[in-house]
């Protein structure tokens, strides 16, 4: 019986256009990494994730009576369609991925519910350690850059995850496969980067996204063209370099739109709160606001004309 819902898991993640699907135990034990990175301060002010420690690492008290996890990956694209000066993340050129694949969640819901499963489904939108899962789900590692790297697709993917409390059969782990590369930490601007955990309060996307504050002068001085986010630490991993004909397919909805490529900083920054949520719509630039990207855009200027 668990072995046909699987079958049917795989094969309706397939068709909604996820690229893998692995499971896990919800009782896998996370050790002491998250624990150790938030008493030492490095989730910044991001509060909520010390509020929800206890639900990430207990599956039980997301969902009373969790088997599984399951965690599924979504590609979104490689390659930079940004045009005009300010570089805005690749996983944030498209559409809001959150709405995107809500949808898609709620059909698996539904196929696993047929087996007599109850699920709770988020993308990175609830307290789930999915790349914790994602790595004990053998869907990859967690390389130097703290993300989920797969061979042969690197880490440019979304992860989803489903708690469920069916007890479908579970994947191997896979070995980390970094070695002693560690371009990735050579790469990031900041030296955020060290043995696989990324101190948020030197990390670009935390100040160009999440950060409520004006950035420290040490920061805004290597911010170079970044608008919102960093892929630095991606750009530089050879994970990320995919042989001639292992290129990922990439949902449309998460392309760069063409008004976006090409439009400058500076009318970005004259834009109303109106007409930046209007422009915006649909994007998870939005959630920003008009001021955080503003700042940022005066820090881009501060740097090109120092």
């Amino acid at each position: 019986m668990m072995h046909a819902a699987r079958q049917a898991l795989e094969y309706a993640a397939r068709e909604l256009g996820f690229s893998g699907v692995g499971v896990a135990r919800a009782d896998a034990h996370q050790g002491t990494t998250l624990q150790d990175w938030v008493a030492a301060g490095k989730h910044a002010d991001m509060h909520w994730v010390e509020r929800h420690l206890p639900a990430r690492l207990n599956p039980q008290l997301v969902l009373p009576g969790a088997q599984r996890v399951i965690i599924l990956t979504y590609e979104y694209a490689r390659d930079d369609e940004r045009r005009a000066a300010g570089r805005i993340a690749r996983y944030a050129q498209g559409e809001d991925y959150h709405k995107l694949l809500a949808g898609k969640l709620a059909d698996l819901d539904e196929t696993l519910s047929f087996y007599g499963g109850t699920q709770r489904c988020f993308s990175d939108s609830g307290p789930v350690s999915e790349r914790f899962f994602a790595q004990a789900a053998g869907l990859g590692w967690l390389g130097r850059n703290s993300l989920l790297n797969r061979p042969g697709k690197g880490s440019f993917c979304f992860l989803s995850s489903i708690l469920t409390t069916l007890e479908l059969p579970c994947d191997t782990p896979m070995p980390n496969r970094c070695g002693n590369c560690r371009r990735c930490e050579e790469a990031c601007p900041t030296g955020a980067l060290s043995n696989g955990v990324c101190d948020a309060r030197r990390c670009l996307s935390y100040w160009t996204i999440e950060a409520k504050t004006e950035m420290p002068p040490d920061i805004a001085a290597v911010v170079g063209e970044h608008l919102y986010g960093c892929d630095a630490c991606q750009e530089a991993c050879p994970w990320n370099r995919p042989k001639a004909g292992e290129t990922p397919r990439i949902d449309p909805h998460l392309l760069m739109p063409a008004r976006l490529s090409t439009l400058p900083p500076e009318a970005l920054a004259e834009m109303t709160e109106e007409q930046f949520n209007t422009f915006f719509a649909g994007s998870p630039i939005r959630r920003i606001g008009p001021e955080h990207l503003q700042r940022n855009i005066r820090e881009l200027r501060h740097r090109n004309s120092s």
